[in-house]
């Protein structure tokens, strides 16, 4: 299974612009990870150099998000790689759906980051979200993976205190997990 760039790159409207490149299927030919990148800040710095933060749509995964960007800019990176899973879909809803949850999944993460001065890649996966995205950090590999302590329901989205749990003890790399939102939004700009 590899990544592949697509040849005629389509603009997402979702209402925040993304570009579509690259897609990876399983060997039955379902879709199972997309990744977009933004189109409104650039450049992208290369995903080694990068953290990686899991989004689920929770209020705990954007205080992750907050403690990400913090950590890339504190290194001089102004890119920061964003893993949603979502969970097994049939082949034929994979090609339409897949997209579409990730993006309205990930659409405050994008928003903030691209309101912050910060380039994006949005890698939108399917399957048990531990994982899928210790499997993302490994891929790409980032300098480590941002996760929140709790997120939504098992039924309603991905980082479950387990979650975080699992990836503690199957990454190889760094992990920091958020507890507890602060209480008040500190400013970061790129």
């Amino acid at each position: 299974m590899s990544i592949s760039a697509s040849t005629a790159a389509p603009m997402i409207e979702a209402p925040i612009q993304a570009v579509l490149t690259g897609e990876q299927r399983d060997g039955h030919g379902r879709r199972i990870a997309l990744t977009f990148e933004s189109t409104l800040v650039l450049p992208l710095t290369p995903p080694e150099e990068c953290w990686c933060v899991a989004i689920d749509g929770s209020r705990h995964s954007m205080q992750a998000l907050t403690q990400a960007m913090q950590l890339a800019a504190e290194s001089g990176v102004c890119t920061v790689d964003i893993g949603t899973v979502h969970h097994w879909l049939s082949p034929e809803a994979a090609e339409t759906e897949l997209a579409s949850r990730g993006l309205a999944t990930s659409l405050e993460a994008r928003t903030l980051l691209d309101a912050r001065g910060f380039a994006w890649r949005l890698h939108v996966l399917m399957g048990e979200p531990a994982p899928c995205l210790v499997g993302l950090i490994e891929s790409l590999g980032s300098r480590g993976i941002v996760v929140g302590a709790r997120g939504l329901s098992a039924v309603e989205g991905l980082l479950l205190g387990s979650v975080a749990q699992q990836i503690i003890h199957k990454a190889q790399g760094a992990v920091l997990v958020v507890r507890e939102p602060a209480a008040a939004e500190e400013k970061m700009t790129c």
